[in-house]
């Protein structure tokens, strides 16, 4: 009965320590009940349980309920402040921020809270943060701590005060990034290294290593049972977690789990639950082996997109508690009756959880929220001025300001409170079939009948006002246009000709996980939990496709199970060359053989080469007499160089880009192969430029002979709209929770074909023209990495660029937004 009662609701809808900074006491908390529903740039919505209290960092990765149940601390790691927290529970406010420079997912802590643990993350520390510290009158034994591996904080009358880090004896700087800490009733430390799969044994008080074990690949959360007798670690990366023996580390055996294991607790009785984020599935462990797996996705038969990423067993061992992030949701279950588990319904929280506690006396939930209450323009609108970080002198915030972190305390729900809860979490869902009618999907259908060809097109990191808000029709604003039509005139007159989506949406927030989203419609949890930290300028540990890649595959991949023919030109596949290798190309698993090689001999910085040598290749199609099926392509020159001296400008490079998809569409709408071609083009992300309604809205086009003309399209797509889009014209399969949630792009298309062409339209810039050698743009651009798209320090590109594409412009501060859906 309560499995038919969820199908019919789902069909109905411390590194050592680094600048002091203590925030304030009594940061902004507030009843999330009482807000309306929100609905996210990515087509789900919030309906957040409990009491909110804002955070200085985003990305919490720890929670940690103190003694009493009065107190915990939460550990963030993100793009913002690397900091521990301490929170007054019953009063819901932030007592103190020991900010930790940077972190990684490490936090434990003696009883008496005399001796606090951190994991220092990765052991490079970057010179901007050096600099701010010296500044800071930090005792010299502090200051040296902040290349340690585990940082030591002591907890003293509500406030947390840092002690010197502790060393890794032969642990070399470049071949560190700690992961979880664990700490041994005797007082000795367990530490997972991530990087070189290893987990040591230390003794705090002289850093003396007692032990070391190798286990599976890049390890990550690590929990001592509650006899003492066992050190379990999760390999994040290895679907399998290692039980090792407390003594000597050695490894007593290794139990497979599900995929991407990332997070563990035991309960009392010695049960050990796994959080399989990858699987949408928790694995209990008893005896060393499985005895029974629960799932903790809305529907058991779901794909994959739950992300179960963090979970606590309540003091009394009855009760699990599941976050799963990509749901924003927690499972609440029945684990009272050993290997007959129950899910008994779900709990809305904010954006993301991706940390979890509850009070020693199981009253309330902890839950860690790690991107928000909702999203946000960032550009001004409404006249509220919040406070802006990392860099108050940016004009407009940066996709990873956007961010922020919270902890939402929610009352343990009864069973009626429960089942309310579990009706608002369904109805959090998409669903795509309010945004279209049964004639739009019918005559879009009829046309992907006729579609044989689609060519998918992924530029780099745009948003929609600083390319189309020059535009006359649809929402724009032309006061923060980059590269309107003089820069880009093939993408405003495409636009014109047929659809102007203007509001479409990309799921990621930067590169990093926006190609992932492009190609999968799915980032996983180490990719959402490491690129904040990256792009935070505080590093991430190495990782492959292991835990980087969906494991639902990529679109290639569903490509080559359904026998539809597939190639690459630039998407997923590089050029390697280094002192001991001779130069060679590589692509993912799923591209070898499916990649042009002659793509890759062009730079990534010259996109009128790359389409001349894709009308080659179409030339060369047109005589053979057949065509690929799916081609998936980078053009990534839009991305530019900032004002780096002697580099080509950016409009000369968004130029080029644009000019390059104008001849690449010139070419296929004169060709053979037009009448039955679909052509998409995304930016990956939005993360560098203004947007006067949210970060997240982007530029794209659909562009076919069967796309319908002259039409301003307002549905909310998202990215993964594009590839449920593409999968539909394809005949392939969804792959994830968030394609088959995604609004299909019936409305952009029409039953009847036109086969209108096109001719590319020359910028009207000078596309050689170079930035000047001097100057502040050029001395700022130095200190940048452009070696390849999305290396540079982003904030700082994006003032770089306002500076000398709006010079003499400045912008007040943004404020919050979000979207909200009016009688829900």
């Amino acid at each position: 009965m309560q499995r038919k009662l969820r199908l019919v609701l789902y069909g109905v809808l411390l590194v050592g320590v680094s600048l002091l900074i203590f925030l304030p006491a009594g940061r902004n908390t507030y009843a999330a009940g009482n807000l309306r529903r929100v609905e996210l740039p990515n087509g789900w919505k919030l309906t957040p349980a409990g009491r909110v209290v804002d955070l200085a960092g985003d990305m919490p990765l720890r929670v940690l309920p103190l003694a009493g149940g009065r107190r915990a601390l939460i550990l963030t790691g993100g793009y913002h402040d690397h900091a521990l927290s301490l929170v007054n529970i019953p009063e819901g406010r932030v007592l103190q921020t020991l900010e930790l420079g940077k972190v990684w997912a490490g936090l434990a802590m003696n009883p008496s809270g005399s001796n606090i643990f951190v994991s220092g993350g990765g052991g490079t520390v970057r010179k901007g943060l050096l600099k701010r510290l010296a500044k800071v009158d930090l005792s010299p034994v502090v200051h040296k701590s902040l290349t340690k591996p585990v940082l030591h904080v002591t907890l003293r009358n509500n406030r947390l005060i840092p002690l010197p880090g502790l060393a890794i004896s032969g642990l070399a700087p470049k071949k560190r990034f700690i992961a979880g800490v664990a700490m041994g009733c005797d007082g000795t430390l367990y530490v997972v290294n991530d990087q070189t799969n290893t987990i040591y044994k230390l003794n705090p008080r002289d850093d003396s290593v007692l032990a070391s074990v190798e286990v599976g690949y890049r390890p990550f959360a690590i929990a001592i049972s509650p006899d003492f007798r066992t050190v379990a670690v999760t390999n994040w990366g290895g679907q399998s977690v290692s039980l090792l023996d407390p003594a000597t580390l050695k490894e007593i055996s290794r139990v497979h789990v599900g995929s991407q294991p990332a997070d563990l607790a035991y309960a009392s009785d010695g049960r050990l639950f796994v959080a399989n984020a990858g699987s949408n599935s928790v694995s209990v462990i008893a005896g060393g082996k499985v005895i029974e797996t629960i799932k903790t996705s809305l529907d058991p038969h779901d794909p994959v997109g739950s992300t179960p990423d963090a979970l606590t067993v309540s003091p009394d061992g009855r009760l699990l508690f599941v976050a799963d992030a990509d749901n924003n949701d927690v499972a609440m279950v029945d684990v009272s009756k050993r290997a007959e588990s129950r899910v008994l319904g779900f709990i809305p929280t904010g954006w993301y959880p991706s940390a979890i506690g509850i009070t020693p006396n199981g009253k309330e939930l902890l839950v860690a929220t790690a991107k928000g209450m909702g999203s946000r323009p960032n550009v001004p609108v409404l006249g509220k001025y919040p406070h802006r970080k990392p860099d108050p002198a940016t004009p407009y915030d940066y996709v990873g300001d956007v961010l922020s972190g919270h902890l939402e305390i929610i009352n343990v729900p009864g069973p009626s409170q429960l089942k309310t809860y579990t009706h608002e979490v369904y109805g959090n869902v998409p669903n795509p079939r309010r945004h279209y009618t049964p004639q739009e999907k019918a005559q879009a259908l009829k046309a992907f009948s006729h579609i044989k060809h689609v060519l998918y097109i992924i530029r780099e990191n745009r948003t929609y006002d600083e390319v189309f808000g020059d535009l006359r029709r649809g929402n724009s604003d032309p006061n923060l246009v980059f590269f309107g039509k003089n820069v880009t005139p093939n993408a405003h007159k495409l636009a014109n000709d047929t659809a102007i989506l203007d509001n479409l949406y990309t799921n990621g927030e930067v590169s990093e996980d926006g190609h992932q989203w492009c190609d999968a419609a799915y980032a996983t949890n180490f990719t959402e939990k490491a690129w904040p930290s990256k792009y935070g300028r505080r590093g991430q540990p190495r990782a492959d496709g292991r835990l980087t890649a969906s494991p639902a595959g990529y679109l290639w991949d569903n490509c080559r199970r359904h026998g539809v023919s597939y190639i690459s030109y630039g998407e997923f596949s590089h050029f390697v060359s280094g002192p001991n290798e001779p130069p060679h190309y590589t692509s993912v698993a799923g591209l070898e053989g499916h990649y042009s090689k002659t793509w890759l001999k062009v730079s990534n910085w010259k996109d009128l080469d790359h389409a001349k040598m894709f009308v080659d290749s179409l030339h060369k199609a047109e005589k053979a007499g057949h065509w690929w099926q799916f081609m998936v392509m980078w053009l990534p020159e839009d991305h530019t160089k900032g004002l780096k001296a002697g580099a080509l400008a950016p409009s000369a490079m968004v130029g080029a880009n644009d000019l390059a998809l104008g001849r690449i569409v010139q070419a296929i709408t004169h060709s053979r192969f037009w009448p039955s071609t679909a052509i998409f083009v995304i930016e990956d992300d939005a993360q560098n430029g203004p947007d006067h309604v949210d970060d997240h809205r982007t530029v794209g086009l659909v562009l076919s002979p069967y796309a319908r003309h002259h039409i301003v399209d307002s549905t909310h797509y998202t990215t993964a709209s594009m590839v449920r889009t593409i999968e539909l014209i394809l005949h392939l399969p969804i792959m994830t929770q968030y394609d088959r949630a995604a609004t299909p792009m019936y409305r952009c298309f029409q039953s009847h074909r036109d086969l209108w062409t096109y001719n590319a339209i020359m910028p009207r810039i000078n596309l050689k023209a170079r930035n000047p050698d001097t100057g502040p743009g050029a001395m700022a651009s130095a200190k940048l990495n452009f070696s390849a798209p999305d290396l540079a320090n982003p904030a700082a590109l994006n003032k770089i660029l306002w500076d000398a594409l709006r010079p003499g412009q400045p912008m007040p501060a943004p404020v919050h937004s979000a979207v909200f859906v009016p009688g829900q």
